[in-house]
């Protein structure tokens, strides 16, 4: 199904991906964009081809892919990498939204900012490279992240309302021995 764009009368139109992520209280703002954009009142850090994202899957119903975040070039002071390694990275949010802007403005055009991935970060990897000839260092920072389908579809915990699952877990508890009378009142079922 094809979204219409709101023509903002200018033929010079730009997309880019704008992420954000959500570790502990804190969240960070970026986009593969070459300039900072405002969208949404906040502030998005361009990182232009320092940012690479996964193509996402395009299906009719919610699926439960995966994406990949990498953030390629990150130096060495301050020390983003120890930043990495000091914070709760697993289970952070990430929103990835897709917005198209005005290339002379650097404007997003209203009401075409769209959403493409909403997930959690799964698991986090940091890749330090050296080149050989020169010595110089490359750090990239690689997040695997799941949609909030795949993560729903592995929620388990729980128990039945019957009283011998209750028992299981809570020995001498009787609370949930009347559920299945409770069940057979016309009011309740």
């Amino acid at each position: 199904m094809a979204t219409d764009i709101i023509s903002s009368g200018n033929v010079n139109i730009a997309s880019a991906l704008f992420v954000e992520l959500q570790l502990d209280d804190t969240s960070y703002y970026f986009s593969d964009a070459y300039a900072p954009i405002t969208v949404d009142g906040n502030v998005y850090t361009q990182l232009g081809d320092l940012l690479s994202i996964s193509n996402f899957q395009n299906d009719f119903s919610a699926t439960q892919v995966n994406s990949q975040i990498i953030i390629s070039g990150v130096p060495k002071s301050p020390n983003y990498i120890s930043i990495v390694l000091n914070k709760n990275i697993k289970g952070g949010d990430v929103n990835v939204k897709r917005v198209f802007f005005d290339t002379d403005t650097l404007l997003p055009i209203s009401g075409a900012a769209y959403q493409r991935f909403s997930g959690v970060i799964s698991n986090f990897s940091i890749e330090e490279d050296t080149d050989f000839f020169d010595g110089k260092f490359t750090n990239s920072i690689i997040f695997e992240c799941q949609s909030v389908y795949a993560v729903l579809a592995k929620k388990i915990t729980g128990q039945r309302t019957n009283g011998s699952d209750r028992r299981r877990f809570f020995s001498g508890d009787a609370s949930f021995d009347r559920v299945s009378f409770l069940a057979d009142i016309p009011e309740f079922g």
